[in-house]
C-alpha cells in the first residue's frame, strides 16, 4: 500500500460551430467541421501526509490535479478560476492545481492570453466548466494507485526547426497510475509542435497529441493526459501535412508510450521467468529497482507556484523595421539557395519580419512594460517533479534545468497555467530567426525563468517539510 489515491476523466470541448482556428497568422476563414473532437483530460492524485500527526496543523493528506486542454494555450484567468472552483468544490489546494494546452494549432481561437488576442468569454466560461466536470468526476472514481514511471526513446517524429543538428529531445516520459483491478490512468510526456497539419486545414482536430492519448486510450482502457514539452524550436516531421501524417505521428509517440505502459504493468505483481536450465522461476534482475529506467515511486505530493514580472522589450519604430527588412531581403537575394550566406541572411530577415509583427501587437494591446506570469512546481515524489511553464521555450532550456535540478525523471510541462509566447535563450537573438523575432521579451527573460525554476524544483523536492 502507498498511501496514494487517484482519478481520471476527461470532458469534450469540442466547438459546436464554425470557430476561427488558432496558431497559424494566415487562416482568414472559419472552420469548416470536426475531423475529430476536442477533450480536456483530467488527472487527480491524493496521497497521505507522512510529516501530518496530531496536534499540527498540516493536514492528514495532500491533493492535487493536472487538466490538459486540446487548444493552442490557456489564458490566465481560466487556470485562475478553475482553481478557485475545483478548490471551493474539491478542497484540492490551488497551487497544486495545473492547467495546461497541448499547443494544438486546428483548435479554437480566443482562449490564450490577451497580449495575443481579445478572450472569448462564452468559450472560456463554457472550457472551464467542461474542466471542472471532468475534474470533479475523476475525484469521485479515485481509487488506491501506484505510480509506476518509464521511458522510452522516439525516433521519426521531431527535428529542430532552427538548426537541423540543434537538440531535440526525443524520449517519451510515461508516467502509469496502476492498481491491483488494472491501470486508473496514464500520463504521456512528449516535446514536439503540434503542427503536422498546416495554416491550410480548417477543420478542427486535437492534431497528433490527440491521436496519440486515443490510441493509448483505446490499448488501456483508461484516459490518457499529454503533456506538450519544450517544444519552442522542435517541429513534427511529415510526408505529406495531412490527416494520415497526424495518425502516424500519433501512432509513433503511442506506440513508445504502450511499451513503457506494458512493461510497467509488471512491476510489483511481481515478474518472473521460467528458467529451465534449474527448473526455477527466477525475478529479472532490477525489475522496479535501483537505476532502472522502469520503477516504482513512493508518492510524495507537493506544490508550490511563484508569480513574477518580467519586461517587455524595446522595439523599433515600424519605419525603422521597414529598413531593415528591404536591406536584409536585398542582401539574402544576392546569394545562391542554400549558401551559408543567403542563410544568415535569411535568419535575420525572419527575425526583424517577427519584431515588426510583435511590435504591432505590442502597441495594440495596451499592456505596460511590465507582465506578470506565474512558475509551478509540483513534486510526485523519489525525484520526480513536474514544471509548469508559461509559454513556449527551446529543448536546449528544459535540458538546462534537468540537468542543474539533478531531477533525471523531471517532466517539463510548457504551454501551463498562461501563455508568453516565445521566451528564448539568450544567443538565438543575434541567430536571428522567427522565435526571436516574434518573442515579447528580452534575453533576460528565459534565465529568469530558468533561475526561478531551479529555486522552485529544490524548494518542492526537498527533504523534510
Amino acid at each position: 500500500m502507498t498511501g496514494l489515491s487517484a482519478g481520471a476523466a476527461s470532458a469534450d470541448i469540442t466547438p459546436p460551430e464554425s470557430v476561427m482556428l488558432d496558431g497559424y497568422g494566415g487562416r482568414f476563414q472559419p472552420s469548416q467541421g470536426v475531423h475529430d473532437p476536442l477533450f480536456a483530460r483530467a488527472l487527480v492524485l491524493e496521497a497521505a501526509h507522512p510529516e501530518a500527526h496530531e496536534g499540527r496543523a498540516e493536514p492528514p493528506h495532500r491533493s492535487a490535479a493536472i487538466v490538459v486542454l486540446d487548444l493552442l494555450a490557456v489564458h490566465p484567468w481560466m487556470a485562475a478560476e478553475l482553481r478557485r472552483r475545483a478548490h471551493q468544490t474539491l478542497g484540492i489546494p490551488e497551487d497544486a492545481i495545473m492547467l495546461s494546452a497541448t499547443h494544438d494549432h486546428a483548435a479554437p481561437v480566443g482562449l490564450r492570453s490577451g497580449m495575443f488576442s481579445r478572450l472569448d468569454e462564452a468559450l472560456a466560461e463554457k472550457t472551464v466548466a467542461a474542466c471542472l466536470d471532468a475534474l470533479t468526476r475523476a475525484w469521485e472514481s479515485r481509487r488506491p494507485a501506484t505510480l509506476k514511471l518509464g521511458t522510452a526513446d522516439v525516433a521519426g517524429v521531431a527535428m529542430n526547426r532552427r538548426d537541423p543538428g540543434g537538440p531535440v529531445d526525443s524520449t517519451v516520459r510515461v508516467l502509469l497510475l496502476d492498481s491491483d483491478e488494472g491501470p486508473i490512468a496514464s500520463l504521456v510526456s512528449y516535446a514536439c509542435h503540434a503542427t503536422v497539419l498546416s495554416g491550410q486545414n480548417l477543420h478542427v482536430s486535437a492534431e497528433f497529441p490527440g491521436a496519440a492519448c486515443r490510441i493509448v486510450e483505446a490499448a488501456t482502457g483508461v484516459p490518457a493526459v499529454y503533456l506538450q514539452g519544450a517544444c519552442g524550436d522542435v517541429n513534427p516531421v511529415w510526408v505529406r501535412q495531412d490527416f494520415a501524417s497526424v495518425e502516424r505521428a500519433g501512432q509513433a509517440v503511442a506506440g513508445a508510450a504502450l511499451s513503457v505502459i506494458a512493461r510497467l504493468r509488471g512491476l510489483g505483481p511481481g515478474l518472473r521467468a521460467h528458467n529451465i536450465r534449474w527448473d526455477e522461476f527466477i525475478e529479472p534482475a532490477g525489475a522496479g529497482k535501483g537505476p532502472s529506467p522502469d520503477r516504482i515511486s513512493q508518492p510524495r505530493l507537493r506544490a508550490i507556484r511563484r508569480e513574477i514580472d518580467l519586461t517587455q522589450r524595446e522595439f523599433a519604430s515600424d519605419e525603422e523595421y521597414g529598413a531593415r527588412i528591404d536591406a536584409t531581403r536585398a542582401e539574402a537575394d544576392k546569394h545562391p539557395a542554400s549558401s551559408p550566406r543567403r542563410r544568415a541572411a535569411m535568419a535575420q530577415l525572419s527575425r526583424f519580419e517577427g519584431e515588426r509583427w510583435a511590435a504591432a501587437w505590442a502597441r495594440r494591446s495596451g499592456e505596460g512594460p511590465e507582465r506578470r506570469t506565474e512558475v509551478q512546481a509540483l513534486s510526485l515524489g523519489d525525484g520526480l517533479a513536474v514544471l509548469a511553464l508559461p509559454g513556449e521555450f527551446f529543448a536546449e532550456t528544459a535540458a538546462a534545468v534537468r540537468a542543474e535540478s539533478g531531477l533525471e525523471q523531471l517532466i517539463v510541462n510548457c504551454y501551463a497555467n498562461d501563455y508568453l509566447g516565445y521566451v528564448v535563450p539568450g544567443h538565438a537573438y543575434e541567430e536571428g530567426g522567427y522565435e526571436s523575432g516574434v518573442t515579447f521579451f528580452g534575453p533576460e527573460a528565459e534565465s529568469i525563468i530558468r533561475t526561478v525554476s531551479l529555486d522552485l524544483l529544490r524548494e518542492v523536492c526537498r527533504d523534510g517539510d
